[in-house]
């Protein structure tokens, strides 16, 4: 699938971040060693520009490995199990008797017979259930449409998260690494009498405080890769590195075009217009139903009797008289529909199809108001990310950089920079909101559409 992501990546990677130097400093600063060592971590276990997997391929890597999506799947083939068998016709019936008067004393009784039944359906019964099992099984598949639909959005969620918790966890990085630097200047400076021991402890509080939010977002990132990993059908102890991916262009989509797009291509609404289809084939078949089968009949029957009289046979023998009677029997039976005619089937049946006409308006109109508010969610979130790129971020860097050299120069207060330094790490986790934000509106714009955006 196309498009995946916003350029939560690529922002990542534009600022200049040495995390290998991060890990160096941190075991070299005194007040903080102990932290260091223990918790340090890098976003280049998560990041792999070259050998990560992209979004296209987490969405290519849940379609085959997902768990609910294969289980979900199995659906066309309990359809196809049940389409099958409606085609066959009804079985023959065999029977066989055998009687014997012996046990109650009368020796020289004894019957057999048997008879091959066989019913013949009426009212087109079986075409009707054929329609109701093909109706089940196209069901069956833009259910299955409607999940992949459903797993490519959450899946794409599940990426966007753990991009924007990398992305904090970068930036958080990045001031620990500068206010690493500046602890080092000022101790210096401090060793030979130009600044306060003040500034030092200060510094080293700050140092403190950034490394236990580096801890916690390291934590953060470590459970949405989790999350990432059980969505896209990995092991949790799945070796996972992701590819960034490149900015992406506004959406080119009016939103008449995208309410035609949706009411067109959602698998869902496909799915209540089938759901009508097969309830309409149900009426059908109830009404078919209440046309009664015949059932044909023909038995052999050979009787033997045996009794104590004696005659005299045609050659002028004496005989006991014996008696042997071979007889066909044919016959037809039919059930008179004097009392029930199926009505309770039918009445069931109407009510369900017009739940599924109610279901399917009811689905139409959730889609016109989802599309709605998915486009203006999106277009709001990529006008908040203009105003971020062009008129926040770049202008709060630089007072940062600006503050930390007048600081160096010892022009300005130690408290105006760390004040500049925290609003700045506060600036970038809301760009990094907003950019996520406008990531997770494309997302729910194209699941509400139903197809990826171009």
């Amino acid at each position: 699938m196309r498009n995946a992501l916003v350029p939560l990546l690529g922002l990542v990677l534009s600022i200049p971040f040495l995390s290998a130097r991060v890990v160096v400093l941190a075991q070299q600063s005194p007040a903080n060693g102990a932290i260091a060592g223990a918790g340090a971590t890098t976003t280049s276990q998560f990041v792999d520009p070259a050998g990560g997997l992209s979004v296209n391929q987490l969405v290519q890597l849940a379609l085959s490995r997902n768990a609910d999506l294969m289980a979900t799947r199995q659906r066309t083939v309990e359809a196809q199990g049940l389409l099958r068998q409606a085609g066959f016709r009804p079985n023959p019936v065999i029977e066989t008797e055998f009687g014997s008067g012996s046990p109650i004393g009368n020796p020289g009784e004894r019957e057999f017979s048997v008879g091959y039944g066989h019913v013949f359906e009426l009212g087109s019964k079986r075409a009707r259930r054929v329609d109701v099992g093909r109706a089940g099984l196209d069901l069956a598949r833009l259910e299955i449409s409607d999940r992949e639909r459903t797993l490519r959005a959450e899946l794409q969620d599940r990426y966007i998260a753990a991009m924007a918790a990398i992305r904090n966890l970068e930036a958080v990085a990045q001031q620990f690494e500068v206010t690493q630097q500046s602890l080092a200047v000022t101790q210096r400076r401090v060793s030979e009498g130009e600044s306060p021991r003040v500034e030092q402890m200060i510094l080293q509080a700050e140092v403190g405080r950034l490394e236990a939010d580096r801890l916690l977002l390291a934590s953060e990132v470590q459970q949405e890769m989790l999350a990432l990993r059980v969505v896209a059908g990995m092991e949790l102890s799945e070796p996972l590195a992701l590819q960034p991916e490149g900015d992406r262009p506004p959406a080119g989509l009016t939103l008449d075009a995208a309410l035609e797009r949706g009411l067109a291509s959602r698998p869902d609404l496909a799915a209540a217009r089938g759901e009508e289809t097969r309830s309409g084939a149900e009426v059908r078949l109830a009404r078919a139903e209440r046309v009664p089968d015949v059932a044909a009949l023909v038995r052999y029957t050979d009787s033997r009797s045996s009794f104590s009289q004696f005659g005299f046979t045609a050659s002028g023998a004496l005989a006991q008289v014996r008696d042997h009677d071979r007889v066909l029997f044919g016959g037809l039976s039919i059930t008179l529909p004097l009392l029930s005619r199926n009505q309770g089937q039918i009445e069931a049946a109407r009510a369900r199809e017009t739940a599924a006409v109610l279901r399917r308006q009811h689905i139409t109109r959730s889609i016109e108001a989802e599309i709605r508010g998915a486009y203006g969610r999106y277009l709001a979130a990529r006008q908040a990310v203009e105003v971020f790129s062009k008129t926040v971020i770049q202008p709060a860097q630089e007072s940062v950089t600006v503050l930390r050299a007048s600081y160096t120069a010892g022009e300005v207060r130690l408290f105006d920079v760390l004040t500049e330094q925290r609003r700045l790490i506060d600036t970038q986790k809301a760009y990094t909101e907003a950019i996520r934000q406008e990531a997770l509106a494309r997302v729910a714009l194209e699941r509400a559409i139903g197809v990826p955006l171009q």
